[in-house]
């Protein structure tokens, strides 16, 4: 079933407001926005990120934004390429957790919906593996889904991160 924003991007009349000169859209109240204008206001959200520590080293992305790992990057780096919309680290409420900070919070422009997508990077250490456990079910109990509302991306030294695995993932889950 297509969404409705999928349709209204069909929609003749929205076409029409779109081509109207910046005068002309100032005395017109749409019942919409469009995709541009939604990702902008979505974007312009304040929101207090996770602090960085003085042990975390400093890693950028190509839009000089700063993260926690070299995974990180390459994801962060491949969601721009991709051209879909994220905050990093943008806080969220778990019930049974509190507040947590996921690696990404994507914006699915056709659905109106934030997606998250954690990335579990250490899973040969034990104990991080059991923290990346409980929060995958602390996330399922507070109703994301995998692959639905909840991305993730797991390596480990022996198996790295497969940046061609989480485009496909990222294809799937937010093209066309």
């Amino acid at each position: 079933m297509e969404s409705v924003y999928a349709q209204l991007s069909k929609n003749p009349e929205v076409e029409f407001f779109q081509q109207l000169n910046d005068e002309r859209k100032n005395i017109v109240t749409p019942y919409f926005i469009t995709d541009e204008e939604y990702i902008k206001k979505w974007y312009d959200e304040i929101y207090d990120g996770k602090k960085f520590t003085g042990d975390i080293p400093e890693i950028y992305t190509e839009k000089g934004e700063r993260v926690r790992s070299k995974s990180e990057k390459i994801i962060a780096d491949k969601l721009s390429i991709m051209g879909i919309p994220y905050k990093y680290e943008k806080p969220i409420y778990l019930e049974g957790l509190g507040v947590i900070y996921p690696d990404f919070t994507l914006l699915d422009v056709k659905k109106h919906k934030e997606i998250l997508f954690e990335h579990f990077g250490m899973m040969d250490n034990p104990e991080y593996s059991e923290k990346a456990i409980y929060k995958l079910e602390k996330y399922l109990r507070n109703g994301y889904l995998l692959g639905e509302n909840l991305l993730v991306s797991f390596e480990s030294s022996r198996n790295p991160l497969d940046v061609r695995g989480i485009s496909h993932m990222l294809k799937n889950r937010m093209g066309d």
